[in-house]
C-alpha cells in the first residue's frame, strides 16, 4: 500500500481512503500549507463507518512535495498503510526534525561567532573570570586541554511546530535568518560564555604546566575503572604509613567531585572494621591515599612515585 499512499500524496486529489484489516479504514485529508508542503489530517475507523458524527480529523503528518518525503506520520498511517516498524530509517518524527534544526542552527551560530571574533566578539579587552581548578575538573577528566576546549556558548533549541513548517519550506533561508536573529538576541550571553570559555582555557593551561597536580592521579584512576568496566576493584591505600587492601565499589571511584572516599563503599564489614582500627573511627580516605588497584589478577593502576619511594627505602 506504500505505493498507493505516495501516489495519493502526489495526486491533486485532497482526499484519500485506505482499507486495512477486515473493516478498518483511514481517510486522509491533504491540506496545502504552501506551494512546498502539505499538512495531513486523518480520520480512523475500526468498524467501517468513517463518519459517526463524533470522531474528529486529527493531525497526521507533513508531506514535503518538493522532495517527495513524509515527516512525523501518525501511527495508523505509518504502521497499517506503510507497514513501517520503529526501526525503519524512513521514519522521521517531530523530535528528529527539532534535533536537525537545532543542530544546523547551532553550527551556523558557531560560524557567525567565529567570523566575528575580531570585532563584535573580540574579548581581548574584557577581564577573564577568576576561576579555580575545580571549575574545570570535568573538562580535565574528559581529556580536554587548553587547545582542544571549544567555546561553550548558549545553545539554540526549538520545539515549535511553526519552525518545522518554516524549515521544510525553505531550509537554507530559515537556518540563516534564525541563526542571525539568535546571535543578535543573545549577544550579551554569548560574550559572557566566550569569556568563561577563555577563562577555563587559562586554568587548563596551568594544569597542563603542573604535572604534579592531584587531578592527574584522579584521572588515571577514573580511566582505569572505565577501561576495565569493573563493578568492584581491590584497592591498596597507604594512609599515615599504614597500608591496607580491600574490595571497593568501582563506580564510587568515578565521582571525582567528592572531597573524600567513603568507607561505606568497602564491600566487606571486616575490612571496614579493620579500616577503623587502622585509621580511626570517623576516618575516610582520599584519592591521594590510593597506591594500587587490581582487578582480578591484573594491576590496573599503580602510583609509580609511591612505588619508586618504596623501592628506594628498600635499597637504603
Amino acid at each position: 500500500m506504500e505505493e498507493d499512499f505516495y501516489n495519493y500524496l502526489r495526486d491533486s486529489n485532497n482526499i484519500g481512503k485506505f482499507h486495512y484489516g477486515d473493516k478498518s479504514k483511514i481517510m486522509i485529508h491533504k491540506i496545502p500549507y504552501n506551494s512546498k508542503i502539505d499538512i495531513l489530517y486523518s480520520l480512523d475507523s475500526y468498524n467501517g463507518e468513517l463518519f459517526d458524527l463524533h470522531s474528529p480529523f486529527k493531525y497526521a503528518g507533513i508531506y514535503d512535495k518538493e522532495n517527495d518525503k513524509v515527516y512525523d506520520l501518525e501511527y495508523s498511517i505509518r504502521w497499517h498503510i506503510l507497514n513501517w516498524d520503529y526501526q525503519n530509517d524512513k521514519i522521521i518524527g517531530a523530535s528528529d526534525l527539532y534535533n536537525v534544526i537545532s543542530n544546523k542552527i547551532n553550527d551556523r551560530v558557531q560560524e557567525l561567532i567565529s567570523d566575528g571574533k575580531d570585532d563584535i566578539f573580540d574579548i581581548s579587552n574584557f577581564e577573564l573570570e577568576e576561576l579555580e581548578d575545580k571549575d574545570v575538573i570535568h573538562e580535565f577528566m574528559e581529556g580536554l586541554t587548553s587547545s582542544t576546549l571549544k567555546d561553550e556558548v548558549k545553545k539554540y533549541n526549538t520545539n515549535s511546530p511553526k519552525n518545522i513548517l518554516e524549515y521544510l519550506t525553505s531550509k537554507d533561508e530559515f537556518v540563516e535568518e534564525t541563526s542571525r536573529e539568535f546571535v543578535v538576541d543573545n549577544m550579551e550571553d554569548i560574550l559572557k560564555d566566550l569569556i568563561m570559555s577563555e577563562s577555563k582555557r587559562r586554568i587548563l593551561k596551568t594544569l597542563e604546566d603542573n604535572k604534579e597536580h592531584p587531578y592527574y592521579k584522579i584521572r588515571d584512576i577514573n580511566n582505569a575503572i572505565k577501561n576495565t568496566n569493573c563493578k568492584t576493584v581491590n584497592i591498596t591505600i597507604n594512609k599515615g604509613n599504614i597500608e591496607q587492601t580491600f574490595i571497593y565499589d568501582a563506580n564510587s571511584l568515578t565521582y571525582y567531585n567528592s572531597s573524600y572516599l567513603s568507607i561505606y563503599n568497602i564491600s566487606k564489614l571486616a575490612d571496614r572494621e579493620k579500616f577503623e582500627e587502622n585509621y580511626g573511627r570517623n576516618a575516610d580516605f582520599y584519592f591521594h591515599d590510593i597506591v594500587k588497584m587490581t582487578y582480578g589478577k591484573k594491576t590496573i593502576y599503580e602510583d609509580d612515585k609511591f612505588k619508586q619511594k618504596e623501592e628506594e627505602i628498600c635499597l637504603s
